[in-house]
């Protein structure tokens, strides 16, 4: 009872806090910033907008924290292409896999609290392990993976097994939780547990309420809409992911303002205490010593003599994101985007934060005694990545619509759970949707064979005398074959 006292004080007393930042932010730059970091803002933000055109990113709203203070928030681009609607620092965007740090910080407070091992067999609170060899420190430091603790690899699904731990040890869910510690106290209003909360409205009201929900629904009108880069630059509008999707690996959808909140509220350790979030910012130590780059539910990169704590979402297309902490400069970064390319050149080297483009310039800026190395590695990781996208552009022919009309039909794939793909004809365009999922045009490459510009996928449909055609889906060097219903 007192623990919780004492969380909803210091909820209120950030706030109050919060709320002080946040006006700061709409009185001029100049009267809350210092001289030197007014030019720091200045230079980074032409360097921010450079890079957005360079990767085509359509829309991105970026904030900077220092001391505990929001000193800046911006929007670029267009959260929605078609209709002109401009990004703004209120603009909600996909969080992906930055939930993770929500969810980590859950389970850190069971630690904390004494109601929790990060020794514990998974086994006991999912069925899905056999055995007790994996911990919960290996799901939560994604060492989960062959041998537990061996190695890091990142895994978003064993992640997803942490949920039935919260759940059973709170007696709630994560969307409950994630209502209640973060949004709530923290005056994160603009946030929405996970986007298809509205619709699914019914299995909610009960424990969110429709003062609540009635909120998320204005809330998702400034759901940036999600676009995908393709070939030689070409912006592809694309479909919202994991519309169902509420759990703690990748579900929160929210602004960078009140990811500033949230920031904020780190910092002051209104979660955690300094020590707990200290072992939470430690890197996982393998079985054989080794420091792994990963710690509990962060990355923990050492770069330039600074400990940069961080973490990326990337839905692979639609929406990217970057929260990065440097705790010695009392400074942090928040970047949210409507396309992956925010993120994705950074995977052209290893992956690492400091081969992000936007990163490094932001560390250039406000961190780094040697600036070059960074800014160059990013740089080239950009180039690279470029040309990647326009060696991967497929090239569209036209195809006679009579034989389009023979692929019309439902296609039932076995290998993929029973999904169902239901295949229409526009004129002559070709359209795919998957069970529950959005439709998709398909453009022909050859008479038999279609592609996605928004996913690594070839539908390649087969035909012979007298029946009617069979489709196949390819990803990469998986085949996934059908059976066709009608």
């Amino acid at each position: 009872m007192f623990k919780y006292c004492a969380i909803a004080v210091n909820g209120l007393f950030a706030i109050v806090l919060i709320a002080s930042a946040s006006a700061a932010f709409s009185q001029s730059r100049s009267e809350k910033v210092s001289p030197e970091d007014a030019k720091r803002l200045e230079r980074f933000e032409k360097q921010v907008d450079d890079l957005r055109g360079r990767l085509k990113v359509p829309g991105l709203s970026v904030a900077v924290v220092k001391e505990q203070k929001l000193i800046w928030a911006k929007g670029f681009g267009y959260a929605d292409l078609e209709k002109k609607i401009p990004a703004t620092p209120d603009t909600l965007y996909h969080l992906a896999s930055i939930t993770k740090t929500f969810g980590a910080t859950l389970i850190m407070q069971l630690v904390e609290q004494g109601k929790l091992s990060l020794d514990e067999p998974a086994s006991r609170y999912s069925p899905n392990f056999k055995d007790d060899s994996v911990k919960i420190k290996h799901l939560i430091s994604h060492t989960a993976a062959g041998t537990p603790g061996e190695r890091y690899q990142y895994d978003g699904s064993n992640f997803d097994h942490l949920d039935a731990v919260i759940e059973k040890k709170f007696g709630k869910t994560f969307t409950q939780l994630a209502v209640e510690t973060f949004f709530d106290p923290l005056g994160m209003s603009h946030s929405v547990p996970y986007h298809n909360v509205v619709v699914d409205s019914g299995q909610w009201m009960a424990s969110l309420g429709k003062e609540r929900l009635d909120r998320y629904k204005k809330n998702l009108e400034a759901f940036a809409q999600p676009y995908a880069y393709y070939g030689d630059g070409e912006m592809v509008l694309d479909s919202y992911p994991g519309r169902h999707y509420n759990g703690s690996a990748a579900s929160l959808l929210s602004t960078v303002l009140d990811m500033a909140k949230y920031d904020m509220a780190i910092d002051r350790h209104l979660f955690l205490k300094k020590e707990t979030q200290e072992k939470a910012w430690t890197p996982f130590i393998s079985n054989d010593g080794k420091r792994l780059p990963y710690g509990f539910g962060w990355f923990v990169t050492d770069y330039q003599d600074q400990k940069l704590i961080w973490h990326y979402g990337h839905w692979g297309t639609g929406f990217s994101t970057i929260y990065l902490k440097v705790p010695a400069k009392n400074v942090s970064l928040i970047m949210l985007a409507n396309s992956e390319s925010l993120v994705d050149h950074q995977f052209q080297a290893n992956g690492d934060i400091t081969e992000n483009a936007f990163v490094c310039s932001f560390l250039a800026e406000f961190v780094l005694s040697d600036q070059k190395a960074c800014e160059q590695t990013a740089r080239s990781a950009v180039t690279k990545w470029l040309e990647d996208r326009r060696k991967k552009g497929r090239t569209a022919i036209p195809v006679d619509p009579k034989i389009l009309e023979t692929y019309i039909g439902r296609y039932q794939f076995e290998t993929l759970g029973d999904r169902i793909y239901t295949v229409t004809r526009e004129g002559d365009k070709l359209f795919i949707q998957s069970t529950g999922g959005s439709k998709f045009e398909v453009l022909p490459e050859s008479p038999t064979t279609f592609f996605l510009k928004t996913r690594p996928y070839v539908f390649v449909f087969t035909t012979s005398a007298g029946k009617p055609a069979e489709m196949k889906i390819v990803e990469g060097s998986n085949t996934y074959l059908s059976k066709r219903l009608n």
